[in-house]
């Protein structure tokens, strides 16, 4: 599935990833291909993905934002900020 992060100064990240998990207000959540579309707000925590492929895990430090899962397997998250992790 399509991943996109986008910041107010540009996308930090499009590729195609296997799994992602982002720090919702609610919560932490995990979408794989094919999952149910929805919309929810994010906190400031640790964005993480696999990309297509891999089986090593990558992260970002995000801000508040959103998530966007289409339910077409694209995930768009609109966030202040990210950088990558560590």
């Amino acid at each position: 599935m399509l991943l996109e992060v986008v910041t107010p100064k540009g996308t930090k990240f499009s590729g195609e990833v296997d799994e992602v998990t982002a720090p919702g207000v609610r919560g932490e959540f995990g979408v794989l291909p094919g999952h149910v579309a929805f919309v929810s707000a994010l906190k400031e925590g640790t964005l993480t993905y696999r990309e297509r492929g891999s089986s090593a895990k990558k992260s970002l430090t995000i801000g508040p934002g959103y998530a966007e899962v289409s339910g077409q397997d694209k995930v768009v998250v609109l966030t202040q900020s990210a950088d990558a992790a560590g």
